[in-house]
């Protein structure tokens, strides 16, 4: 009896593993780019894993010139060792699989499926972690989290063999959830840095390399800001009355942005300092804003399931790259290591070189044969290669 009802991945991991069981042969088609840990269900996994051993060992069920009592000892030898290392199978699970299979030569395709809401599910785990880190004010986890959420997107583009980066909409903004104390300290630190670079505006030249208007969580203050920046750049008087003027300029008191006794207030709190201080505590409350933002739009990529695993991968890099930008901005801030690509994979695990066929020495350079996964997709799909 086929279970109904089930989520699409989990049919996918019943189909293929009851392919498996039929034709054990097409594990030769799968076994170099799909591993145990692709599977959603444990079970699964230890099945999968059964099966990819009891092949390598050489079991006679699994050459091209078996017999049925082969087949049949391969399919059921395999189903009693996953029941000792799983207790997620019953005896009777294989039958369902077996059932659940429609086709047990489309297991590549079934494969691909696996693979891909594997994919979907890695992407959305990572960026959760990453969207966690912003909302527990945990700045260096989040600089961690950003730069292992890239690499395990190109990891994850090797794996699949082709990545889409063509422009795409992003969906979102994710909403913005900051609690009442967060948004008042962050209103403290903007007019902090008002003030204080009204009062001294001599270091604005360096904030202005890294600080920009939409940092600041009020758009009236980032309007502010903006005004004592074009008078910084253009070595003007700066003074309450000229940010004022600037500002009127601009076009901020006509657009709402902010009204002119908002401008005054902000350039008179009486809060001094160090501006080059207030600035950095700014743009750390936009780190962690944006960064939790990216990761939410990430999040909402990895939930659709109408993108496929290329297009999937390029638009969540995009959405990471806004947030890098911001980043960047604050390791200039306080003079840290710059970001670097993508860290190469060794050779000796490089996933894409068993999921794709290396061409010989005589065929052209930058030619490629498609990687398993990716000739398992239907002609016609057009997306970009990251060789």
């Amino acid at each position: 009896m086929i279970a109904t009802g089930l989520a699409p991945d989990m049919e996918a991991e019943q189909a293929l593993l009851g392919a498996l069981l039929l034709a054990p042969t097409e594990l030769d088609s799968v076994t170099r780019w799909l591993t145990p840990t692709h599977f959603l269900r444990p079970a699964h996994a230890a099945l999968y894993e059964v099966l990819l051993a009891q092949r390598t060992a050489g079991h006679p069920g699994a050459a091209e010139a078996a017999d049925d009592d082969q087949l049949r000892d391969f399919a059921l030898g395999a189903q009693t060792a996953a029941r000792t290392a799983s207790r997620g199978l019953s005896p009777s699970y294989g039958a369902i699989l077996i059932a659940a299979c429609p086709q047990p030569r489309h297991a590549r395709a079934y494969a691909r499926m696996v693979l891909e809401a594997s994919i979907r599910r890695q992407v959305h785990e990572r960026a959760h972690r990453l969207q966690h880190a912003a909302r527990t004010d945990d700045l260096d986890g989040v600089l961690e989290l950003t730069g292992e959420l890239r690499q395990a997107l190109h990891e994850l583009a090797d794996l699949w063999g082709a990545l889409d980066e063509r422009p795409r909409p992003l969906p979102g903004p994710w909403p913005l959830e900051l609690s009442d104390a967060v948004r008042e300290t962050t209103a403290t630190h903007e007019t902090a840095l008002l003030s204080s670079a009204t009062a001294a505006p001599e270091g604005l030249q360096q904030i202005v390399r890294w600080l920009r208007p939409g940092d600041f969580l009020d758009r009236g203050h980032g309007a502010v800001f903006q005004a004592l920046a074009a008078l910084a750049r253009r070595g003007e008087p700066v003074d309450t009355l000229t940010v004022l003027w600037e500002a009127q300029r601009q076009g901020a008191i006509a657009a709402g942005a902010i009204t002119a006794d908002g401008v005054r207030a902000a350039t008179r709190n009486g809060l001094t300092g160090d501006p080059h201080y207030w600035g950095e505590r700014v743009l750390r409350a936009s780190v962690l804003r944006q960064s939790a933002a990216s990761a939410g739009v990430v999040r909402l990529l990895a939930r659709d399931s109408s993108l496929p695993a290329a297009r999937l991968l390029g638009c969540a890099l995009h959405a990471l790259g806004i947030t890098e930008a911001v980043q960047d901005r604050w390791r200039t801030s306080n003079g840290s290591p710059l970001r670097t690509g993508p860290t190469p994979i060794p050779s000796g695990t490089d996933r894409r070189a068993a999921a794709r066929s290396r061409v010989p020495a005589a065929v052209p350079r930058g030619t490629v044969s498609p990687s398993p996964a990716e000739a398992a997709a239907p002609p016609g799909s057009p997306v970009r290669s990251t060789r």
